[in-house]
């Protein structure tokens, strides 16, 4: 990195340490997604981690209704960065490039006022860690600038993580869900585990049952979880339905 861009990195650092000290709390991978979103002037930014269980596990965000979207769906940007390792810039979410590539992501985007979207891996060498995300309400391009400052904000992310992952764990993962944001993701967790157990199955399929449930019926993945967590729902294995109590 040259002397330019270290200073610009410390410069984004006292950003996102002052976005913490104003919360009172210790910087972290939500006030990444804060600084991101007002420097890059963002309608929501994301970071993702790769996850077994789940094809994408949300960590922080200022854009909750996108991931929904997305692990909901099963497809988007942010899923095809993680699986490709590459980023994935995407100045224009209504052309018919995008609608055909992700046939349903896409026009739902839009429809939630997501005109562009750039997503950027978070590395370790050939490993990819997670995401970050960065979604926009008007169409066009990152400026050099911003995509050099984007890159900075990846970097940024990769270190907590590495740095959370080096970390003590909370039990059963309370450490991921200070948040309000990260509590209703605690929730879809926790149902995937209730949906395992009433189908008799991994993990996997549970979530795809969720996420299919939430499809299906045009509510929030967050939403279903929490029906199912408050036991108002419950799947069952020897149907395709699920029985609402």
């Amino acid at each position: 990195m040259t002397s330019v861009g270290t200073n610009r990195h410390l410069d984004l650092l006292v950003v996102i340490n002052e976005m913490a000290r104003a919360n009172q709390e210790p910087m972290g991978v939500r006030h990444v997604c804060l600084a991101c979103r007002a420097g890059l002037n963002a309608a929501g930014v994301g970071v993702y981690l790769a996850g077994t269980a789940q094809p994408l596990e949300v960590v922080g965000t200022a854009g909750e209704e996108m991931a929904e979207l997305q692990v909901t769906m099963g497809e988007g940007p942010a899923s095809e960065a993680l699986r490709q390792n590459q980023p994935v810039l995407v100045p224009d979410l209504t052309n018919g490039w995008s609608a055909q590539r992700w046939p349903v992501f896409a026009p739902a985007a839009v429809a939630a006022g997501v005109a562009a979207v750039f997503v950027i891996p978070l590395t370790l060498g050939a490993i990819a860690l997670g995401a970050l995300e960065i979604c926009r309400d008007v169409d066009g391009p990152l400026s050099p600038d911003e995509l050099a400052d984007a890159l900075l904000f990846a970097d940024t992310a990769t270190a907590l993580l590495l740095g959370r992952s080096a970390a003590p764990a909370a039990p059963d993962g309370a450490d991921l869900w200070g948040a309000e944001p990260e509590r209703r993701w605690a929730v879809v967790h926790q149902a995937t585990g209730m949906v395992s157990v009433q189908l008799d199955t991994d993990l996997g399929e549970a979530f795809l049952r969720l996420r299919a449930h939430a499809y299906l019926s045009g509510l929030r993945l967050s939403e279903v979880a929490a029906d199912v967590v408050a036991r108002r729902l419950r799947f069952t294995p020897d149907t395709n339905h699920e029985k609402q109590r």
